[in-house]
């Protein structure tokens, strides 16, 4: 038994000199999980939704051929035009050139027309507010996208820390019951030498062979929970299992290099960054939802030749009466933007509250983690008193089971008090924007 013990911590102390700390864990995450496979596919489908509103901006070309004969006359014509929206000045400008000829035994006669048309809006859609309006909105929303993804990229990430930090607990209780499986050991042999002096009784040998077992049960256990978790992580990460181990230091302190909490997550988390972009794809809507409510006064200019030159200039005004439509989504507009403002003042709240919270519980688990440190030595040094007391004779074998059990209890539950710890700080990191 006591091979196997030793082969057992050979292997933990052995993966020790390949232990991932933190970065290299989320390193590791980032190059091999699909999921950040998944999160570039989405960039890209958002960046191709961008370009896509951008198709305001084409030429569009068009072209036609007719051939008739009618009468013994024989009639040919066509055309090819090219258009373009100005999207910066709002205006269009349309290009044109069309021919005919007509022929027959008597007539032959042939027509050729150029003609270039600009129109520039001086009221409504003036620089073009009203067709930037879908790129505007696009590259707004391109930005939200990409910070969502990043929200959900910590989430993930977070989620899967947990498991390391998991890793380094499992890893500990290992290395605990395997210490408290070799003392029992030791103990076991000892009190079989004194039973085979006749210096005990057959009691106090059959307590510490049940010490010596739950010791076993337990370590049992401890290994089985180390043993999944490296098995779950080295599948995560793509790589041998047997390679699977945490340098997450369980027991380091964290300490906090915010100044004022509120304002940091005012500037700095992607949640405010997302809820002021939203405010901002309002706020654009609302710019052409005014525009909208003007007149339609356009600059009309053409030029071109046909027999002679010829050239124009006009002016084209259109309003509808009581304009209900434009007046209308601009209120709504305004009510949406009003509601947005008050959504990320609550927003704010929220984020203050639960980062307030994270932080003062982080402080208390501290503080807890630090008392276990007296109480490991207290236990250590009762369970040297107990030993010493049931050598003289003046104390039952099973104070001595008792006290050292309570060691491994202790440390046990110091661990366990590490790993809340650990991942308190963790989600107040995140809750931060301080976690990637």
């Amino acid at each position: 038994m006591n091979k196997t013990l030793n082969l057992s911590i050979t292997l933990l102390l052995s993966t020790n000199a390949m232990a991932m700390t933190q970065i290299e864990f989320v390193d590791r995450l980032k190059n091999t999980h699909p999921f950040f496979t998944q999160q570039g596919l989405e960039k890209q489908s958002s960046q191709l939704d961008y370009v896509a509103s951008t198709a305001n901006q084409d030429w569009v070309l068009g072209s036609s051929i007719d051939s008739e004969n009618k009468l013994n006359t024989q009639i040919s014509s066509g055309s090819i035009t090219a258009s373009h929206k100005l999207v910066d000045t709002g205006a269009d400008v349309s290009i044109s050139k069309s021919w005919s000829d007509i022929s027959s035994k008597t007539t032959a006669l042939t027509s050729d027309k150029f003609l270039v048309n600009y129109t520039l809006p001086l009221l409504k859609n003036v620089n073009g507010v009203n067709d930037r309006l879908l790129t505007d909105l696009s590259s707004i929303k391109t930005n939200i996208t990409s910070l969502k993804l990043e929200q959900s990229e910590e989430a993930f990430v977070l989620a899967q820390l947990f498991k390391l930090v998991d890793l380094s607990h499992a890893q500990q209780q290992f290395s605990l019951t395997s210490s408290r499986l070799e003392l029992a050991e030791q103990e076991l042999k000892l009190v079989k030498d004194k039973f085979s002096q006749s210096v005990v009784d057959k009691v106090d040998v059959l307590l510490q062979e049940d010490a010596y077992q739950r010791a076993y049960q337990k370590h049992l256990q401890a290994e089985q929970d180390l043993d999944l978790l490296k098995q779950e992580l080295a599948i995560t990460l793509d790589m041998p299992a047997q390679s699977m181990s945490s340098e997450f230091d369980l027991y380091q302190l964290y300490q906090s290099n915010l100044g004022n909490l509120r304002k940091h997550l005012q500037v700095n988390t992607t949640e405010m960054k997302v809820a002021k972009l939203e405010q901002e794809l309002l706020t654009r809507q609302l710019k052409s939802d005014k525009n909208n409510t003007e007149l339609k006064l356009d600059l009309n200019l053409g030029a071109g030749r046909d027999i002679d030159d010829i050239w124009n200039v006009g002016l084209g005004l259109s309003y509808p009466l009581g304009n209900t439509k434009a007046k209308s989504a601009l209120g709504k507009t305004q009510i949406e933007l009003t509601k947005a403002k008050e959504n990320t003042a609550e927003l704010l709240l929220k984020l203050t509250i639960q980062a307030s919270v994270l932080d003062k519980k982080v402080d208390h688990l501290a503080k807890l983690l630090n008392s276990y440190q007296a109480r490991i030595e207290i236990a250590k040094s009762r369970a040297q008193e107990e030993k010493r007391r049931y050598e003289l004779g003046n104390s039952p074998v099973s104070f001595v089971i008792s006290a050292q059990n309570n060691v491994q209890e202790v440390r046990s539950s110091y661990a366990q008090e590490a790993l809340k710890y650990q991942k308190s700080v963790l989600e107040f990191q995140a809750a931060v924007d301080q976690l990637l």
